[in-house]
């Protein structure tokens, strides 16, 4: 029998593609998706933030088309950075024109001085977060997005980050990019994801629901308690009769938080336990948003590098799908990260965020607020740092060696897409039945 803890998307993958192998599938919850999930709220729907679909790996495209049929909407990206009281487009280091020529001529010489400078004989893979900013995009481009925008976001010094994770999300553009964006030339699409895929109705919520009729047996409000991983046993509760349930595995797939995992396996050595205890992230506020007046602005997210704004991004559910809102409304999301023991109330948040939308020119001051409701993601991102270059690997040796394989964002403790996780989930689903099927016929 297999295990599989936590319905978010590695979860789910892992159990659709688990085709004729004995399994079961719990989520604490009452419903799957994990944070990739919708609600409504009068009359409005949100997601659990931001997520949009954007693919690398045909498989996983084909997949998700073929689970959602003609229920994908494609979007070309409208995404903005506020700063220096206008709009500059995303990402930051191919669209300076518009800001002040100053803070233009800043960000060219910055960036042409990191071409200049000899090959760095290091592993750029030693190199911590803020050293790699200097390195491939300068000085400018360092002081006027790049540091103030990710301090915002990591609650951290960036020295405290190694820059192992960031060069697929932010690629090092090349100086014709750099000096066509300063002048306002466009003649190509940068970043990952210049456009992305979205529902037509219903949120993204649909997406870890379309897998469902691929499942065969999945409970949900059953969370983990403990595991015994010599003896194979995992033990549940039920959270809706409060009873309690000891289960056998032969391997046990767990999508939860590498740090509650590693807390509830009773006889993993200490200083494993002590390393899952070292592992370090950021939370942070999703507060959903929705005022009495139309289009208050015709992007589809924004983010904010400056200190006076509380956010570090914004974005307009309603412009992903009109469906999402009510008529003459708009809806928005906004994002302000803090440090997983820090908390506010959502009268202190609602009131920070209003008076920055207000700022930005996004909401004035007569706008009615019909909704405002909040949660609370407390692992959003994991910390890259050297602790966790450490860590992980011994971790998931370790857990793999005891037959638990830990998948998904939070399970392998990185930063990675909707995608990614399905990935995952299909990997380890394959690679599991042929486990199973070389053990049936030897």
């Amino acid at each position: 029998m297999i295990l599989i803890v936590g319905a978010g998307l590695a979860g789910l993958s892992t159990a659709y593609h688990l085709t004729g192998v004995p399994y079961r599938l719990y989520e604490r919850e009452s419903e799957v998706g994990g944070l990739c999930r919708s609600y409504r709220k009068d009359g409005f729907t949100f997601d659990y933030t931001g997520h949009l679909l954007h693919f690398r790996q045909p498989p996983i495209k084909a997949l998700v088309e073929q689970l959602l049929a003609d229920k994908l909407q494609k979007h070309q990206r409208k995404s903005f950075i506020y700063s220096h009281h206008t709009y500059t487009e995303y990402p930051f280091q191919v669209n300076i024109h518009g800001l002040p020529p100053a803070v233009v001529r800043e960000c060219l010489m910055g960036f042409i001085t990191t071409l200049l400078q000899p090959v760095s004989a290091s592993d750029p893979k030693d190199l911590c977060f803020k050293q790699w900013i200097l390195q491939n995009l300068g000085e400018g481009m360092a002081k006027h997005f790049m540091v103030p925008f990710n301090e915002k976001l990591w609650k951290v010094s960036l020295e405290e980050l190694t820059s192992d994770w960031v060069s697929w999300l932010v690629p090092k553009p090349e100086l014709n990019d750099v000096i066509n964006g300063a002048l306002g030339i466009k003649d190509k699409a940068f970043g990952y994801n210049p456009s992305f895929l979205y529902p037509a109705s219903g949120g993204i919520s649909v997406l870890p629901e379309s897998f469902l009729p691929g499942i065969t047996d999945i409970t949900t409000n059953i969370e983990l308690l403990e595991v015994d991983t010599k003896r194979r046993r995992a033990r549940f509760h039920n959270r809706c009769n409060g009873t309690t349930m000891t289960e056998h595995y032969e391997s046990l797939v767990s999508t939860i938080p590498v740090p509650e995992l590693v807390r509830r396996c009773l006889d993993l050595p200490t200083h494993l336990k002590e390393a899952a205890d070292g592992l370090r992230w950021v939370s942070v506020y999703n507060l959903n948003m929705a005022v009495a007046r139309e289009q208050v602005s015709d992007k589809h997210w924004l983010y904010f590098p400056e200190p006076e704004f509380p956010f570090y991004r914004v974005g307009f559910p309603m412009n992903f799908s009109p469906s999402l809102g009510q008529p003459g409304c708009s809806s928005m999301y906004v994002e302000i990260s803090h440090r997983p023991t820090e908390h506010q109330s959502i009268d202190q948040l609602t009131a920070q965020a209003r008076a920055g939308l207000e700022r930005a020119g996004i909401l004035q001051p007569n706008d009615g607020l019909v909704v405002s409701d909040l949660k609370d993601l407390h692992y959003a991102y994991v910390y890259f740092d050297r602790h966790r270059a450490r860590a992980i690997p011994a971790i998931l040796s370790e857990l793999e060696r005891r037959g638990i394989y830990s998948i998904g964002r939070y399970g392998r403790w990185e930063h990675t897409s909707m995608e990614d996780a399905i990935g995952q989930g299909k990997l380890l689903a394959e690679r599991l039945r042929s486990e199973q099927d070389q053990a049936l016929s030897a």
